[in-house]
């Protein structure tokens, strides 16, 4: 089944739900509406300039040699200060255990590897990891 949103919302909600990622973003004890704003459904957000941000968001599909099934990746970046950098690899760290073998809307997410230091806004640092799941055609 075709379901982007629900994916990447699902996905939002897992991580949203952590208290160590809520920690380590400086959100625990904040209501819902701020941790939401803070941990998003897509690639970029005005908003980065005001903390921490997490962006969950697809990179395009991949063709498997079983042209019934694409296999999807999931990106998520990781936006500290730049003074914080530690705390964006430990982030990536909680996100990989939460996500890694987790099955979200009966689909098994894996852990495809990090990316490394991705380019960010000044004063900024960013680091992203990907995840994979096949879906049906």
């Amino acid at each position: 089944m075709f379901t982007p949103a629900n994916d990447l919302s699902s996905v939002q909600k897992v991580i949203m739900k952590d208290s160590a990622v809520l920690e380590l973003m400086g959100l625990a004890g904040k209501p819902p509406i701020e941790i939401a704003k803070r941990i998003i459904c897509k690639s970029r957000s005005s908003n980065l300039v005001n903390g921490k941000l997490i962006c969950i968001y697809f990179r395009p599909s991949r063709k498997l040699r079983n042209q019934a099934f694409l296999e999807e990746v999931i990106q998520i970046d990781c936006h500290v200060p730049a003074d914080e950098d530690y705390k964006a690899y430990q982030i990536q760290e909680r996100i990989k255990s939460l996500i890694h073998r987790r099955s979200v809307n009966k689909r098994y997410l894996y852990f495809d590897g990090q990316l490394g230091e991705l380019p960010a806004m000044d004063g900024f640092f960013c680091v992203g990891s990907r995840f994979v799941f096949n879906r049906t055609i």
